[in-house]
Order: C-alpha cells, then structure tokens, then sequence
C-alpha cells in the first residue's frame, strides 16, 4: 500500500490552500482591509513554518496585487478551497465529502487559522485518518474520475482511459480492486447527467489532491 505523505505536510498544505482560498474570497469583498489582509498572506504563511512546502505557483499568486491575477490563476485560487478541504478530511478537521457538491469553504479560515497564531499549531498536531481509509478515498476520486471521462469517449477509447488511471495508480503503489471499482460506479451512478458534466471538474481537483498525497511529486503543480 502506498505510504502517503506525512500529517504535518498535508497540514501545510491545507494551510496554504485555504490562505489561497482566503485570497479568492477577497478578489470578491468590498471591505476596507481587503488589500491589507491580501498582502500580509505571504509573510504570515513564511511565519507560521509553510515556507518549505510552497509551491513557486503559489507564491506569485500571492505576490501578485489584489484584482490583478490572471484568468487562470483566478482558476486555482477558487478551487484552492475545495483541496484544503479534502485535505482537511485527511486530517480529521471536517467530516466528509460530498459526492457530487463543492464542500463548504466558509469554516476553513476558522478551522486553519488563517492570518492567525493558531495555524502553527494545526500544524504540530496534526493527526491523519488511517492509511487505508485516506487510501481507499483517494483511489474512488482517481477511479469515479476516470468512469467520468469514460463515459463520455465510449468503447474501446474508455478501456485505454481506465488503464491509464489504473497505472497512474499502481505507480504509486495502490492496486485496483472489485470493491473499489463496485464502490466507485455506485457513486457515478447516484449521478444524473447533468451531474456528471458539472462534477467534471470537481473531481480533476480531487484526484489531483489525491494523487499529490499518494505521490512523492516535489511541486503540487505537477501533473499526473
């Protein structure tokens, strides 16, 4: 089974993703300390021990002044707040996942400490779930993400799709099982078609979260 990261670096990152994610809902809010709280996250995240695990991605988006990211780095900064929150699933700071819904950002900033002391603390007792349960979930976003893309490409194009999942997914040491396989069509198939187009996305970002834990990967940018 694959090892996984470590609980003190998934917390860093759920910290950086959900100081992203505050800058996200910042790019939306009239308040008169916009830019000031939108300039102090850097140095906060440097300050309370995330300097080693962010990404150079990271660093410009939040370098860069408030109102002036680009297209697709306003894409990551919002869904920055659905991957904290997977992360914080793995750390038991939420409970679980929706199937087919964004999960509620609006407690990360309480529950990470966001611009406060307390994150550092987040971070030095931080506690992962077990192994095999983080394991198995992050098999079912590979899995229900790659039933996903099959169904929209058909025979013999999704026999191809499922194999390169599959792989991706013994590299990094976990196998493919029928449970897992059973327990993933049940959750595509609790979708309506109309679900299926707009969870597209949504599980793009868990299964990036979920390989970047499954992965030694050095930057969390880099693709799968």
């Amino acid at each position: 089974m694959a090892k996984g990261r470590e609980a003190q670096q998934v917390a860093k990152r759920a910290v950086i993703l959900g100081a992203i994610a505050f800058r996200s809902s910042l790019e939306v809010t009239s308040h008169p300390r916009v830019v000031e709280f939108s300039e102090r996250l850097l140095p906060w995240l440097i300050e309370v021990g995330c300097d080693d695990e962010l990404d150079p991605i990271e660093r410009e988006e939040l370098s860069t002044s408030l109102g002036q990211l680009s297209e697709s780095q306003m894409m990551d900064v919002r869904w920055a707040g659905e991957s904290a929150a997977i992360f914080c699933w793995m750390l038991k700071l939420r409970e679980d996942l929706d199937e087919k819904n964004l999960a509620d950002q609006s407690s990360l900033p309480d529950v990470l400490g966001i611009l406060k002391p307390e994150a550092v603390e987040v971070i030095r007792l931080a506690v992962l779930r077990s192994r095999s349960e983080i394991v198995d979930r992050c098999r079912q976003f590979v899995l229900v993400r790659s039933m996903l893309q099959e169904s929209r490409v058909g025979p013999p194009a999704s026999d191809i799709v499922r194999g390169i999942h599959v792989q991706k997914l013994k590299e990094v040491g976990v196998s493919m099982t029928d449970d897992a396989v059973k327990q993933a069509s049940g959750v595509v198939s609790r979708m309506s078609a109309e679900d299926r187009k707009r969870v597209a996305a949504l599980y793009f970002i868990r299964h990036h979260a979920a390989m970047w834990f499954l992965s030694d990967r050095a930057s969390y940018f880099s693709t799968v």
